[in-house]
């Protein structure tokens, strides 16, 4: 029996009792999917309108108080600002826009999002063409012939995708949306709409009722059992050197305090990973810093001689480990206690010794009371490796006229208080970011989780200002990746954020360049004007190659409103293999050194 007849089990549902459960009577699935984002935590939406999201836009007018939108200038800084806030608060931000634009131009933050678990709602339309949607109609996303599959094409970089055929889909689908974002490890999820999803109006007699007011929601998230922090707490019993490996799921989790009174509790050090830094103040007592294969020599000492390891909330990849390097972490010697919220990225790289399958604040809170008794004097440990090794005391060498983008890294460091949240962009810029850039404590530090994104640091700076009022909000990129997130100043002027951008401006995509052995081919950047450029769109701009000016200019800029742009005119002597680890074998970036 078709669902249109009349004789169809649908037709008996009420329509009253479908009113009764939170839908308005003749609502369009716009004006529903509106509805599902206003109940939201501190509903954010960033985007373009565009195409038929027009609807849901205008639908979100006469929900101006409850929920925020946010303009940009290209999509993409959309989904970069949603990366962040997710990562930073928890919460999922809405990214709405043309399917064709959203698709075309954001991919990179939902692919961060993806590869760094932020959870993140993106909604789209197909701009199908209704009824002419088998003749080639302009931009059409579904998929047939002479179209482009927008659904496919999200696939690929988000957690799920939904696609929304009718209006009661369109509102129920957003809802599994905000669920499938938020629950286990965190992700983007898209919804594509069909035209008529948003368009027609949402009919009882024939389709599921709508529970607006009990929005579907996900389980409370997973904690570890009872047997697994004794057992945890068992092998740490045992250790003699245990060590803390942290990463990016300690930042999701929430867990920094956890983390910290764990640390202070038994005396064991710390070391983050790449995604992990600013997790842990590295001005602590216990911090030896970042791990791994652009790591600092005392994270990477301090992690060798451990006989226990504790990861927390990362995956161990390859950077992490330096490809696993036996000098670094040997199971044969150590033994590995895996905490995370997700089963499957426990023991995915390494084998574990004891998995604890939960949230990472909860696994903590209760793994400190099992280890009230233990201590490990964790900080005597650190100091005779940082007096060995040295730590964030590297002697800054720059004059004017000749100024290392490290040094400029490490001023600013110095110079920016306790809260501040700094982004940067992959390149060069993020490894100076990793070795040079001090944390300190109550901030963090954002940088592109897994794609090596260049354009993340501005957007996802401006993010930081607006959704966590912090301290001070930092981007650093380098001069290529200023170039791609110009009208990113734009964005920020437009919505009052607080930003300051430094510019490492070495005329050079540095890491292509110093890879290169001088057979120099499309690395080399002709120079701009970078502070005028930043000046005419209305952002405070200044130019130096003068460190002690540089420091000054930092300091300036951290009291002034609005937006400000520091260039520094860097050396181009600074090489990424200056920064690698000497657990590093062999610089696989570089091209051979006898072609």
């Amino acid at each position: 029996m078709p669902a249109g007849s009349p004789d169809h089990p649908a037709h008996a549902r009420s329509t009253d009792n479908a009113n009764a459960s939170g839908a308005p009577p003749g609502m369009t699935g716009a004006q529903g999917v509106a509805q599902v984002i206003s109940r939201l935590q501190n509903p954010v939406v960033y985007g373009i309108p565009g195409g038929y999201t027009v609807q849901i836009f205008d639908a979100l007018y006469f929900l101006k108080d409850r929920v925020q939108t946010r303009l940009v200038r290209e999509e993409a800084f959309a989904t970069v600002m949603a990366e962040a806030h997710g990562r930073l608060t928890g919460q999922p931000a809405v990214v709405m826009g043309q399917g064709a634009w959203v698709l075309g131009n954001a991919g990179i933050g939902i692919m961060e999002a993806h590869l760094g678990a932020s959870p993140m709602i993106i909604l789209v339309d197909a701009t199908d063409g209704g009824a002419f949607a088998h003749l080639g109609p302009y931009q059409a996303g579904l998929g047939g012939y002479g179209a482009y599959d927008l659904a496919a094409a999200l696939r690929a970089i988000t957690k799920q995708t939904f696609v929304a055929l009718d209006p009661t889909q369109a509102v129920q689908m957003t809802q599994l949306a905000i669920k499938h974002a938020t629950t286990g490890e965190p992700g983007p999820v898209a919804v594509v709409f069909h035209g008529r999803a948003l368009f027609e109006r949402v009919d009882p007699a024939v389709q599921p009722p709508i529970h607006l007011d009990k929005p579907i929601a996900g389980p409370a998230k997973p904690v570890a059992t009872d047997e697994q922090i004794k057992q945890a707490a068992s092998l740490i019993r045992g250790a003699r050197k245990p060590v803390l490996l942290i990463g990016n799921g300690v930042r999701l989790a929430k867990a920094e305090k956890a983390l910290a009174a764990f640390a202070d509790r038994l005396g064991i050090p710390v070391a983050t990973t790449p995604a992990g830094k600013g997790t842990f103040a590295e001005t602590h007592a216990l911090a030896v810093g970042v791990m791994g294969a652009f790591g600092h020599e005392v994270a990477n000492a301090t992690v060798a001689e451990a006989d226990l390891l504790i990861a927390v909330g990362t995956k161990l990849g390859a950077s992490d480990t330096a490809n696993q390097h036996p000098r670094l972490i040997d199971k044969q010697r150590a033994q590995l206690i895996h905490i995370d919220v997700e089963p499957l990225n426990i023991g995915w790289t390494l084998p574990v010794d004891c998995a604890v399958t939960g949230d990472a604040c909860d696994a903590l809170e209760r793994l400190e009371k099992a280890c009230a008794n233990m201590t490990f004097e964790g900080i005597t440990r650190v100091l005779a490796h940082r007096q060995s090794l040295g730590y964030f005391n590297r002697e800054l060498t720059s004059q004017a006229g000749n100024f290392s983008g490290r040094d400029a890294v490490a001023i600013l460091a110095q110079e920016l208080p306790e809260g501040s949240i700094a982004t940067c962009d992959a390149g060069e810029n993020r490894l100076y970011m990793l070795r040079d850039f001090q944390t300190k404590p109550h901030g963090t530090v954002l940088q592109p989780n897994g794609g090596g994104g260049m354009g993340y640091a501005v957007p996802a700076a401006v993010s930081a200002s607006l959704c966590r009022e912090p301290a001070a909000a930092v981007a650093v990129c380098g001069d290529g990746g200023m170039s791609m997130t110009l009208h990113a100043l734009m964005t920020a002027i437009e919505l009052n954020a607080k930003v300051l951008v430094v510019v490492l401006d070495n005329q050079i995509l540095g890491w292509v360049y110093n890879g290169q052995r001088n057979r120099l081919i499309a690395s080399e950047l002709k120079p701009f004007d970078f502070a005028a450029i930043a000046q005419a769109m209305g952002c405070h701009g200044q130019q130096t190659d003068d460190p002690l000016v540089f420091r000054q200019a930092v300091r300036e800029a951290l009291l002034r409103p609005g937006v400000s742009v520091i260039v520094a005119k860097t050396s181009q002597a600074d090489r990424y293999q200056d920064v690698m680890s000497s657990l590093h074998a062999h610089d696989v970036y570089a091209v051979p050194e006898h072609p």
